[in-house]
């Protein structure tokens, strides 16, 4: 639910790491980032029309095998917690996939990065019990218990022995329900967030997409970095943290899945005890971002960086959200276009031409919108060049059909990927809250 951690899932193949550094434009050095309505930025919709037909003319063999979800139990307990169970008794284990509808995207203008310190300090200390208590308390149990941040939300994930289900419920009910967000932990973790930010900035690749973002959304909430904003972040305090969680942290934005060897029935009723005294929010429905809007004309953004060698290359423009039907057969032209070490983009800049390393492509797709984006990197005398044939392989891409032979490919490697996100019980808990958030159905 964020981009790269919580719900910002990006609908793209493996990216290989970019290596280099900020750049320029011909041997002036400096980071070149494209927002485009013609080349990438028409991708967005542009690829998904390219896929569209050739979906329903794949060979008869590649036929989804059907894969058979085993049964969800689902209560809505009266404050509005939605529950999700599911019984898988190959391992004595139960995991706990909690989405809580509090990222990013809700964070106060001027108070940026405040819903991944309230993620980053939750699991650090509860009303009973300190935060070196509770660490050993998890520990004892030799189970887990972790907070993530996304843009949409916050992921807070928990795993014990199934014997030990009562007592690791229980510390879970702690940590949702009773953080203490104790005042020197809150101070620890926000300068441990801003140290991050600044560490950050030494990263070519992380200045990169922060500037897309940034330029892409303007002041849209998916705008700013997931993290915050050197201006921002080491003013906060415990009071910001506190006030975002009475806001935001409430079962009737909240849904939890439970995967293990539990029966269903009783886990229910057990899940219902721990958490049925949440207080639901007053208002009840919870306020979202607006879709964002998309460009609709060319702009670049051009960063210098002196000392640079290389440069980073982005390209895109606002796309659809996780929801949208159109989000499959985005995920097969995306394959094709730059989503794995076969793709086409990988094929002219890096094969034939030997331009960059890395060249790809994401559909990162969120709640409400989400971008399509392209990105490479190359040295500094060959940026027009690299950027050029980027945009001749997209454009050429939304012009013409792939050959049904990179279709047939495309399709059969995600075929063989998707039994993967379903195979454990945390894989198959984050399966299913992702589709219970994004009101997706279970085939999607």
């Amino acid at each position: 639910m964020g981009e790269g951690r919580g719900r910002g899932r990006e609908a793209r193949g493996r990216r290989p790491s970019p290596a280099g550094a900020a750049h320029g434009r011909r041997a002036r050095a400096g980071s070149v980032r494209a927002a485009r309505e013609g080349g990438a930025a028409a991708a967005g919709r542009g690829l998904v029309k390219t896929l569209a037909l050739l979906l329903v003319l794949a060979a008869p063999g590649l036929a989804a095998d059907e894969l058979r979800l085993p049964p969800v139990t689902r209560a809505t307990f009266d404050n509005g917690l939605r529950v999700l169970v599911v019984e898988y008794h190959e391992l004595p284990l139960v995991e706990f996939h909690v989405i809580v509808g509090a990222g990013a995207a809700q964070d106060p203008p001027g108070k940026e990065g405040v819903a991944a310190l309230t993620a980053g300090t939750l699991t650090r200390g509860t009303g009973k019990l300190s935060a070196d208590e509770l660490a050993r308390a998890i520990d004892s149990l030799g189970g887990r218990i972790s907070a993530t941040p996304g843009t949409d939300g916050t992921i807070v994930t928990a795993e014990f022995l199934s014997p030990d289900f009562a007592a690791g419920l229980d510390l879970l009910r702690q940590v949702l329900l009773d953080p203490a967000f104790a005042r020197d932990e809150v101070r620890r973790r926000r300068d441990e967030q801003a140290a991050d930010i600044v560490a950050a900035l030494e990263n070519p690749s992380a200045i990169a997409d922060q500037c897309y973002a940034g330029f892409l959304y303007g002041s849209h909430p998916y705008g700013h970095p997931l993290e915050g904003v050197s201006a921002t972040v080491p003013k906060l305090g415990r009071g910001d943290v506190t006030d975002f969680y009475e806001r935001w942290y409430r079962p009737n934005d909240t849904i939890l899945v439970l995967v293990g060897d539990v029966v269903a029935a009783e886990a229910t009723v057990r899940l219902r005890e721990a958490f049925g005294a949440w207080r639901p929010r007053a208002d009840a429905v919870a306020v979202r971002a607006a879709p964002p809007a998309r460009l609709t004309a060319r702009r670049v953004l051009l960063v210098d960086k002196p000392d640079a060698t290389q440069t980073q290359i982005r390209l895109g423009n606002v796309a659809i959200a996780r929801s949208d039907p159109a989000y499959v057969p985005a995920v097969v032209a995306n394959t094709i276009l730059g989503g794995g070490f076969t793709s086409q983009l990988i094929e002219e800049l890096r094969i034939k031409r030997s331009l960059t390393y890395s060249a790809w492509s994401a559909f990162v797709a969120r709640l409400t919108g989400g971008d399509f984006r392209l990105g490479t990197f190359t040295k500094t005398p060959t940026t027009t060049e690299t950027l050029a044939l980027a945009l001749s392989v997209e454009g050429e891409f939304r012009s013409h059909a792939p050959a049904r032979e990179r279709l047939v490919k495309a399709k059969t490697y995600l075929r063989g990927q998707f039994p993967l996100r379903i195979e454990s019980p945390d894989a198959l808990a984050a399966r299913l809250g992702e589709a219970e958030f994004n009101a997706l159905g279970p085939e999607e």
